[in-house]
Order: C-alpha cells, then sequence, then structure tokens
C-alpha cells in the first residue's frame, strides 16, 4: 500500500540494482533465482558455493531453485498456451473465492 516505495522497487527491478531493498544473502539468492531462469545452463558448483557462503542451508538452495523453477514452469505453460488471466484474482482459496480480501487457505 506504499506507492512510492513500490515505484521505487520497480525502478530498482529495472536498474538491476535491488541493493537498498536486500541484503547481501537475499541478493545472492535473487541472482541465483535469475540466473537458474534467464541463463540455466550457465548455472554451475560456484553457485552453490556462493549461496552456502551468503548462509543459505542445503534446504533452502533446494527451496530457491524448487520455487523458481516450478514458477518458471508455470509461467511458460501458461505462456505458451496462451491463457489469458486477466479479470482472474489469483491466489484465492477455492471455499473462499467470492471475498478478495480472504488469503484462507482452509
Amino acid at each position: 500500500n506504499n506507492k512510492e516505495q513500490s515505484a521505487l522497487f520497480f525502478e530498482a527491478i529495472d536498474n538491476d540494482d535491488l541493493k537498498s531493498f536486500f541484503n547481501t544473502k537475499y541478493l545472492t539468492g535473487i541472482n541465483y533465482a535469475k540466473k537458474l531462469t534467464l541463463s540455466l545452463s550457465k548455472v554451475n558448483k560456484n553457485d552453490m558455493k556462493q549461496l552456502m557462503q551468503a548462509g543459505f542451508t542445503d534446504g533452502e538452495i533446494l527451496e530457491i531453485n524448487q520455487v523458481t523453477s516450478y514458477f518458471n514452469y508455470v509461467n511458460r505453460s501458461v505462456l505458451g498456451l496462451g491463457v489469458d488471466t486477466k479479470g482472474d484474482i489469483v491466489g484465492l482459496s477455492p471455499k473462499e473465492n467470492d471475498d478478495p480480501e480472504n488469503w484462507e487457505h482452509s
């Protein structure tokens, strides 16, 4: 709900400069996710070493990899099929789909 902060964040994304929003640890994770998405063939053991040196556990590295890979898969599926989600409210529980403010998943 902060339009000014949101605009600064998107500007930082456009300029590939997220240092003012994330610490070194999280920037390392973001850079790995970006590399996994845009340059998969360049991912190597050094990337895992950098993540570990930044302080991520094996489980956290796996989670970054799995979440990034899943979102890449879903986005490619949706875009590859030409699915239009315009007007859809994404993220609502099926049981509570009539209230866009309700994010409960039980």
